[in-house]
């Protein structure tokens, strides 16, 4: 069973990171040791540190790393892995911040390490963090990256055959979806959080493509594609914005194409002049259709999906 787990078959480890609260105010700022994997010969330490702490004695910033063990290091190649790195929601069930090796990260892997570094505050004010179990959970998935071999033609090209593998047709793919992002107090979420930094919403998949929203309680709302390693098509999307709550209104449709340089979409959200309430809660609704190009941008497709995420964030006043 041991030798089945060293092959190079794609290996996920799914790490609850306990101790939350001790982790942020460790105060010689060592690196915790939370998890191991064994893939393609190779023992691999999943890894978590606290940077940059704050005068509060809080940790500013957390990275976390799959990294090989060195003791290990001789027993196999780390060559060509692909490497991916997700933070879940407290539930364990969603993905929130994520980070996926690319093809330039697998031409420089002299030390066999790949990392995520997230803030934080963003971290707890994105309900990553159950105050209940005082962990966040973590996602490490390793596989092996392989290159296309062309085979030999010994008698001409008449009789060369084609190494195409037959694939079955892809499943249906959502073209058309939503996601609604619950805010429970934008005035308590903009004292917790520091200049610039923002919330999450869980991620959720339109057209083949992964999303999320990204919400600044300053007044900012980005539309994201995240990043799935070389996978940079560009993807042409319409949607809309609507808000309940703190504001009450729809946006204009706006049809905008993410790319490598260009993965995401800004919105300026202005509530300035809003009257002061008790309840100053925000649900954002985000519609996407994706377009694909032989379709005119007003096409809705049949297929849809809906999500939503309800953040109860670990704000920091919460650490006592």
């Amino acid at each position: 069973m041991g030798c089945t787990a060293s092959r190079s078959a794609p290996m996920t480890k799914v790490v609850p990171v306990t101790g939350y609260s001790k982790l942020v105010r460790a105060p010689q700022r060592p690196t915790y040791v939370i998890g191991h994997l064994l893939f393609r010969d190779l023992l691999w330490d999943i890894k978590v540190r606290p940077m940059s702490f704050d005068e509060d004695g809080l940790a500013n910033t957390l990275v976390v790393s799959v990294i090989i063990n060195f003791i290990w290091h001789e027993r196999g190649s780390h060559a060509g892995t692909h490497f991916t790195l997700e933070i879940l929601d407290e539930t364990g069930e969603h993905t929130v911040f994520h980070k996926e090796s690319s093809r330039e990260t697998l031409e420089d892997q002299t030390f066999g390490m790949f990392s995520l570094c997230v803030r934080r505050r963003e971290l707890e004010a994105s309900s990553c963090v159950s105050a209940l179990h005082d962990e966040f959970t973590l996602r490490c998935t390793l596989k092996k990256e392989h290159k296309p071999t062309k085979r030999r033609c010994l008698l001409g090209s008449l009789l060369c055959k084609s190494n195409a593998v037959f694939q079955p047709p892809p499943p249906q793919v959502a073209m058309v979806g939503s996601h609604t992002l619950t805010v429970r107090s934008v005035s308590k979420l903009r004292a917790a959080l520091g200049n610039g930094e923002c919330i999450y919403s869980t991620h959720f998949a339109v057209g083949g493509s992964t999303w999320y929203l990204k919400f600044c309680p300053s007044g900012s709302l980005r539309l994201v594609r995240a990043s799935n390693g070389d996978d940079m098509t560009p993807t042409t999307a319409e949607f809309t914005f609507e808000f309940e709550g703190l504001v009450n209104f729809q946006s204009h449709k706006t049809t905008h194409t993410f790319d490598r340089d260009n993965d995401d979409f800004y919105y300026h959200l202005d509530y300035t002049g809003t009257s002061p309430m008790l309840d100053d809660s925000l649900v954002v609704r985000c519609r996407l259709a994706v377009v694909t190009p032989e379709e005119a941008p007003t096409t809705v497709p049949a297929c849809t999906t809906e999500s939503e995420s309800v953040l109860t964030p670990l704000l920091s006043a919460m650490h006592g």
